[in-house]
């Protein structure tokens, strides 16, 4: 009851805030003349709907889409202050939002896109490019191997480059095999214009990162790791893989090991992590070998794959971490 009456509150709150703003037709009117008056027929109006935020509790935010008419296949969106005949710009953002600038990033967006496919169509089966997310998913007929990483990381990098204000980070590029949903090697290609020396953490260039799921090779590191250390009371379960940056067989897993949940009353056979494991492997030999065990009782779960980190040897680590 007390659960239904808040709600309530809340909804008459927002109805409340809600007709406190600028109305519907008022709004669509004043962005009209906005737009004819600074991009006259340059662009046709998609969408155009109230977007409340809760957040900021304005009530005059609406979400806009729009079209450029000479090029239809660029779309951009964004929030639009009916009261201040504006685009919605939060504090935090520190880009242009404006609407010139929105159109040149799309444009942008959509050249270097078609590059990036033109410089790697015959070296791939297939290729997805997210600009947003600065993210590259390649699809091999074969895993890649350390020359292929650098191939790669030039080609992409020759690409990037050209568009500093397009793509504004290190970009994550997942390489699969075909049927695959997850690669298992995951390639960070810095662009050389990109700083991120204020960054606590980074990544070395060309940083070889391992997914520890989805993948055949991950699945078959998995099933050796089951085999050799999962007990009929204390499953284990592989949380991190970190592969030598050149020598792409030789690798060191975390392995965390269960015990049953304490308690007097445990029907479902839950189980919480007891400690970590830290093997060494070749995945050539199919050779596993303990390094070393974290007891949870001994050591903080917290930040365990950092620490784990500082145990690894340096041809091992792919972060730079600032002291």
């Amino acid at each position: 009851m007390y659960r239904f009456i808040v709600s309530l509150i809340f909804i008459a709150v927002l109805l409340l805030l809600g007709s406190c703003g600028v109305s519907n037709a008022n709004a669509k009117k004043g962005f009209d003349t906005y737009l004819n008056t600074h991009h006259h027929n340059k662009y046709d109006i998609l969408t155009f709907k109230r977007n409340f935020n809760t957040a900021t509790m304005n009530p005059n935010l609406y979400w806009v889409e729009l079209s450029l008419k000479e090029k239809p296949e660029i779309v951009i969106n964004f929030r639009w202050d009916a009261k201040n005949n504006d685009v919605y710009v939060p504090d935090f953002y520190e880009e242009d939002r404006s609407i010139e600038a929105l159109t040149q990033y799309q444009k942008e967006e959509i050249l270097l896109r078609e590059e990036m496919y033109q410089v790697l169509d015959d070296d791939v089966v297939a290729m997805e490019v997210n600009v947003f997310n600065h993210e590259i998913n390649i699809t091999l007929d074969k895993d890649p191997s350390f020359d292929d990483f650098r191939y790669f990381s030039n080609k992409i990098c020759s690409v990037l480059d050209k568009y500093p204000n397009t793509w504004t980070r290190e970009a994550r590029v997942d390489f699969r095999l075909k049927a695959e949903r997850k690669g298992f090697y995951e390639l960070i290609v810095k662009p050389n214009n990109y700083d991120d020396s204020r960054e606590s953490y980074r990544y070395h260039p060309n940083s070889i990162i391992i997914n520890n799921y989805g993948s055949t090779k991950a699945d078959a590191i998995d099933q050796m790791v089951q085999q050799e250390f999962s007990k009929p009371n204390a499953p284990v379960f592989l949380n991190r893989i970190w592969v030598h940056q050149s020598d792409l067989s030789s690798m060191y897993l975390a392995i965390e090991k269960h015990k049953p949940r304490e308690g007097v009353q445990n029907p479902n056979n839950l189980t919480e992590g007891a400690g970590m494991f830290l093997v060494k492997m070749d995945y050539d030999d199919l050779d596993l070998k303990i390094m070393s065990y974290y007891d949870y009782k001994t050591i903080s779960r917290d930040n365990i794959f950092l620490d784990l980190m500082e145990q690894l040897p340096d041809d091992y680590k792919y972060l730079i971490e600032d002291s």
